[in-house]
């Protein structure tokens, strides 16, 4: 894939009716360029994949979209195929990735397994006070944003944040408690349909709270839309009401999942196209 194929992405990305915009397939152009996949058939684009690797602990798959007309020739199996095919020849313990409950038909034969079940929340919350020492963050500030990032995620994604941190689109805050430490850090960036939320990182509920939907100032009135991991528990700690789940998608692996990470502390993922 290259970036006059964007248009075409966009084209299968609206016929999906998912949020991205040309800036994520940029994106995703940026840091793997080798790992996004076209296919054509009858001369024509089909369907698009993309990959991306973090270290060799593991890699993901998103953006799996054939054209409706060209369903059923085994286009979306081959796209699926060359881009686990990249990730694993790039020696990656894992290759993860967050399936709908019809894809997970098709990745329960190739080998992947349940992790654990991720919901899609969406709505517009409800204001709250803005609570001290909720700073915006920079591109300046990366290292201390990459620090705190790591071990939760579970893997470097410095190359992602760098991208969160400099784009002027993306609003990101962070938490800090009373001796300037990051306790919490949360990213804002606009989708065609909705505002998505992720990262959304943090040490805690409270800590999430602190910099979490309603406490953004400005307030945003477009609906938001965020993925977190599914357990009871975390629903209970959703520290914004006004949301509903819209549907969910089953975070799964295929390989050794050495560095799983902490996802009971991931209040928001990036997306589901790049974990």
């Amino acid at each position: 894939m290259t970036h006059g194929d964007i248009s075409f992405g966009m084209s299968l990305k609206e016929m999906a009716g998912w949020n991205q915009l040309p800036v994520d397939w940029e994106r995703f152009l940026e840091f793997e360029p080798e790992g996004c996949f076209l296919a054509r058939c009858d001369g024509k684009a089909a369907g698009t994949a993309t990959a991306i690797a973090y270290e060799k602990l593991f890699g993901w798959v998103g953006m799996v979209l054939v054209h409706p007309d060209m369903r059923r020739r085994g286009l979306g199996t081959g796209l699926l195929m060359a881009a686990i095919g990249y990730l694993e020849n790039k020696g990656v313990a894992a290759v993860k990735l967050d399936a709908t409950p019809m894809g997970k038909e098709l990745y329960d034969t190739i080998g992947f397994v349940d992790e654990y079940r991720m919901a899609r929340w969406e709505g517009r919350g409800k204001a709250a006070p803005a609570p001290g020492g909720l700073t915006e963050l920079t591109a300046s500030q990366l290292e201390t944003v990459f620090a705190f990032d790591r071990l939760i995620f579970g893997a470097d994604r410095r190359r992602v944040l760098h991208r969160m941190l400099s784009e002027p689109t993306i609003r990101t805050v962070g938490s800090f408690d009373e001796a300037g430490k990051l306790e919490g850090y949360a990213a804002l960036r606009p989708g065609h349909k909705a505002m998505y939320l992720g990262p959304w990182i943090a040490t805690g509920p409270s800590q999430a709270g602190s910099c979490g939907i309603g406490r953004w100032r400005p307030p945003v009135t477009r609906p938001y839309s965020w993925m977190c991991w599914a357990q009871p528990l975390r629903r209970g700690v959703r520290p914004e009401a006004g949301f509903t789940e819209q549907r969910y998608l089953i975070r799964m692996y295929r390989g050794r999942n050495v560095s799983p990470g902490r996802p009971e502390l991931q209040y928001g993922i990036f997306g589901p196209e790049v974990g």
